[in-house]
């Protein structure tokens, strides 16, 4: 156990290190609330583990990040290094970083543990439903796979008895849940546009001139001219939407659209409501 809290201090150390540039001991005092020997100690583990991708030019020099090499893992987004000062004892790092992102659809505990629960059990849900075509609510049996978190609200991937089909259920919607003994007639094997992927292929929008061009791929792609995304086609629209992917080059222009899904024409037909 001691074991597995060290190295996970040593993971979070790293994505510090890694999108501040530098860390000292003090650094390691302020994130962690600990005493100088063990900073010290866990300085000279990090360093160990970073290899040469961090250098001190001295012993008592702060380390720092030194590779050119693209990030793996869980430390290639800055959204690691926000998490890990959220959950540290440095208020003065916490100040100085500011997470203007709103969820506005959170999902209640009640719902989210009886999703969670018959998801690990492989069980049935009794759900009561709001949707735009029946707002005061339904009564639905659903079979949940999957929890998603899409970037502004939590959905389940689900067989629905009515449907008889696989569908995404918003957890904001559901105004009551319960859990039923009954086994899932299907699972998140036979979730053909689960187990499916597709490729999004994003270009600068091409209604905007070669500079503005330019400057969006720096933004985006790292200056490469186009990124492509690879993702379950389920979850597609959810992408194309919380991005603003303009998928009609002629309907969908700048400045409100800046990023063009180039192979829009080849998609499937993408989002089916519940």
């Amino acid at each position: 156990m001691m074991e597995t809290a060290a190295a996970t201090r040593i993971e979070d150390l790293e994505t510090v290190l890694i999108w501040e540039g530098e860390l000292d001991n003090e650094g390691i005092r302020e994130l962690l609330g600990v005493k100088a020997v063990w900073a010290s100690r866990l300085l000279g583990a990090l360093a160990k583990a970073m290899g040469r991708r961090a250098k001190r030019e001295t012993p008592y020099a702060p380390l720092k990040f030194v590779s050119k090499t693209p990030l793996e893992g869980s430390h290639r987004s800055p959204d690691a290094y926000l998490q890990v000062i959220a959950g540290s004892k440095d208020r003065k790092r916490q100040q100085l970083v500011e997470d203007a992102r709103l969820d506005l659809a959170a999902a209640p505990p009640a719902v989210f543990s009886a999703v969670f629960r018959a998801i690990s059990s492989g069980t049935g849900l009794r759900l009561v439903y709001r949707s735009m075509s029946t707002p005061a609510g339904t009564a639905r049996l659903v079979f949940p796979h999957a929890l998603v978190r899409a970037p502004r609200r939590w959905h389940m991937r689900a067989w629905c008895t009515e449907r008889k089909d696989f569908r995404d259920f918003t957890l904001g919607r559901v105004a009551s849940a319960h859990i039923l003994e009954a086994v899932a007639p299907y699972g998140r094997n036979d979730d053909e546009e689960w187990n499916s992927r597709l490729e999004l292929e994003l270009v600068a929008h091409p209604a905007m001139n070669p500079e503005q061009q330019d400057m969006i791929a720096a933004e985006y792609f790292g200056g490469a001219k186009s990124l492509r995304l690879e993702v379950r086609k389920c979850l597609a629209a959810y992408i194309i939407q919380d991005l603003r992917l303009a998928m009609d080059v002629h309907r969908h222009v700048p400045p409100e659209y800046q990023l063009l899904v180039n192979n829009a024409a080849t998609l499937p037909q993408l989002f089916t409501s519940s």
